[in-house]
């Protein structure tokens, strides 16, 4: 897998942040949130997929800076120091490696244009420059990343763009720890991006699928239409005796959106991937809001062998990222 360049977001950075390039992931997959650096390892087996390996090491509660899409490291020898230990524990050498961050550091949106330039330079500049209209941040603090998805009907430009937004910062700085090490990171997905691909069929062969994944600080709407992502919402928790009815409001909206600009789907499948604390009231609030109960992660029949083994929602992302292959 050779390290692509960084000029021009939709020929490469789309590929890297999004997962659409035509080649295989490696089998070595991190996952990396504010308090903890995961690993795990997955081999193909016949039909389904094995985990061969986990590790994991705690990080220090102030390793990162806070900030609405996460914030750099504070001490970035320290991380890389985290990151040798890791690696350290690993029973096979690691040279490429998938990156899987929470969906709070690495968000989506969708914006939509007419034809764009052949120049790769150019078409960039029209997408930066649809994408500062959008965004509330300066995208000159951001890597962004872009690809082509199938338009909506209702929409007035002829063409549709999938935008993945991090912080560039924390992006460098965590890259520049594992290449110290000499691990290149090819590709790097959110949690959400990457259970796309680790549900598989419950939401690749739904006419339209909802994905919610809820956190302690916050939630995620993926809604896909075959495995596609078509709508998207990510939502910081706030801390207020309304919750629930924000909730339930939100996903109220959400869904009335969906059937104007989706009129011929039907919603088929709801699939709620939840740690049991912050998982509390979303299956009610799911069938409320969306007309549809909502089937646990932990009840579906994901293609891993010895799933009983590990925790669900610390796994199934990474054997996402692992399975984030294109024909």
């Amino acid at each position: 897998m050779a390290e692509p360049t960084k000029s021009h977001l939709l020929r490469d950075l789309g590929r890297r942040i999004l997962g659409t390039s035509a080649v295989p992931a490696p089998p070595h997959v991190f996952a990396l949130d504010a308090s903890t650096l995961r690993y795990g390892r997955f081999v193909q087996a016949g039909e389904g997929w094995e985990l061969r390996e986990l590790r994991r090491v705690e990080l220090p509660a102030d390793s990162f800076h806070v900030g609405v899409l996460g914030g750099p490291l504070r001490e970035p020898e320290a991380f890389g120091e985290k990151v040798a230990q890791l690696l350290a524990g690993i029973s096979a050498p690691v040279r490429e490696a998938s990156l899987v961050v929470p969906d709070a550091w690495l968000r989506l949106a969708f914006i939509e244009t007419g034809d764009l330039p052949r120049d790769a330079g150019a078409a960039d500049e029209i997408v930066r420059w649809k994408v500062k209209r959008l965004l509330p941040f300066r995208v000159e603090d951001l890597r962004l990343s872009a690809t082509e998805v199938a338009p909506l009907p209702q929409q007035e430009e002829p063409r549709r763009l999938l935008v993945a937004y991090a912080l560039e910062a924390l992006m460098a700085q965590v890259e520049a720890a594992f290449a110290g090490r000499e691990v290149w990171l090819g590709r790097i997905t959110s949690e959400s991006l990457a259970l796309l691909p680790a549900v598989g069929d419950p939401l690749q062969s739904a006419g339209l699928g909802a994905l919610a994944v809820v956190r302690d600080g916050g939630y995620t709407l993926l809604f896909s239409r075959q495995g596609e992502p078509v709508l998207y919402r990510f939502k910081a928790r706030e801390e207020s005796l309304s919750f629930a009815s924000t909730v339930e409001r939100d996903l109220r909206l959400t869904r009335a959106f969906v059937a104007d600009q989706l009129p011929d789907l039907n919603l088929d499948r709801v699939v709620l991937a939840a740690t049991p604390d912050a998982g509390r009231g979303w299956p009610e609030w799911l069938a409320a809001g969306l007309g549809r109960a909502a089937e646990p992660l932990e009840a579906l029949r994901l293609p891993l062998a010895s799933a009983e083994r590990v925790g669900w929602m610390d796994v199934a992302p990474m054997l996402g990222a692992a399975r984030q292959e294109v024909a």
